[in-house]
């Protein structure tokens, strides 16, 4: 491979994501709404991977994580608000234009203070990454459908909207897909579980897709909470009388 068509190779799965993102909100305007949110899972792996790839050939540019970003609004933030609305808020009027509305708008913020911001720890984002908080988002859905036999409830939807974008805005550590390179695998929790959801789709495809996305979440917000619980607290030194 030639070192452009190398360079161009992330930028090429990212746009990829972006024509699968675009793709589902025709499925969804059809009313084909769970097909939508599969094809948008699709989008979110095609993002996941596309990091992985420019790291793996060396190929990270500045333009590659510009569009990677404004492909971001797009895969995990405009896509995934129109189904939602789609499915869970046309019926709530304003409200449901504005509960939709909210999660392109936490989407943005999050990609807004991520590409404003350094971070030393190549393992970990700062706050739950946009496209992992969509995939809980969109096979909510999913799952509903395959538990309960319905599309599930806006009330739900709506406080999973609420609670994620928070996390995305928070400084709770979660995993890059750095931590998915053979040498790293191990020394992470993300790349075993992430292995282990895979495998559950065969026997539970309705449900393991949004169960293990949101055990993650919960799993980084759990070991967020226990790191600051053990951390040595400084007392401050006491005054002479």
């Amino acid at each position: 491979m030639t070192s452009r068509g190398r360079d161009a190779l992330p930028s090429i799965v990212t746009l990829g994501g972006m024509l699968m993102a675009f793709a589902s909100l025709s499925l969804t305007q059809q009313g084909r709404y769970e097909a939508a949110a599969w094809l948008l899972f699709a989008a979110g792996w095609a993002d996941i991977a596309d990091g992985a790839i420019a790291r793996a050939l060396g190929a990270a540019t500045p333009f590659g994580r510009q569009l990677d970003s404004l492909a971001d609004l797009v895969i995990a933030g405009v896509a995934p608000a129109f189904l939602v609305y789609e499915v869970f808020f046309s019926s709530w009027g304003f409200a449901g234009v504005v509960m939709a509305w909210s999660w392109a708008a936490f989407v943005a913020a999050r990609l807004a203070r991520f590409n404003s911001t350094e971070s030393t720890d190549r393992f970990h984002f700062v706050g739950v990454p946009c496209p992992m908080a969509a995939v809980v988002v969109c096979q909510y859905l999913v799952f509903s459908r395959a538990t309960w036999g319905d599309d599930g409830s806006a009330w739900v939807c709506a406080g999973i909207i609420v609670v994620l974008g928070g996390l995305m805005l928070s400084h709770v550590p979660y995993w890059t897909s750095a931590t998915l390179m053979p040498r790293q695998f191990f020394h992470h929790s993300f790349g075993p579980g992430l292995v282990t959801s895979i495998l559950l789709v065969i026997p539970f495809p309705g449900q393991a897709i949004f169960v293990g996305a949101a055990f993650s979440i919960v799993a980084a917000v759990a070991l967020h909470l226990a790191r600051r619980v053990a951390r040595p607290r400084t007392l401050a030194p006491r005054v002479a009388a």
